[in-house]
């Protein structure tokens, strides 16, 4: 599970993912999280939250 975690705030970060609508079409894409278990694992509804912990994942 923390594998996809990773990945999925790898790939907000590479493809400069901003909106839950973004994220989704990126979902359905790759093999990611949906955004319901990202929400959960980073205990937060808000979508800014995590794109900012995307952003500074280091890769």
């Amino acid at each position: 599970m923390k594998e996809l975690y990773l990945e999925s705030l790898r790939k907000i970060k590479e493809n400069n993912i901003k909106n839950e609508k973004d994220y989704i079409e990126l979902m359905h894409k790759h093999l990611i999280l949906n955004i319901e278990s990202l929400k959960y694992i980073t205990q937060t509804r808000n979508f800014k939250k995590i794109v900012k912990l995307a952003e500074e994942l280091v890769i």
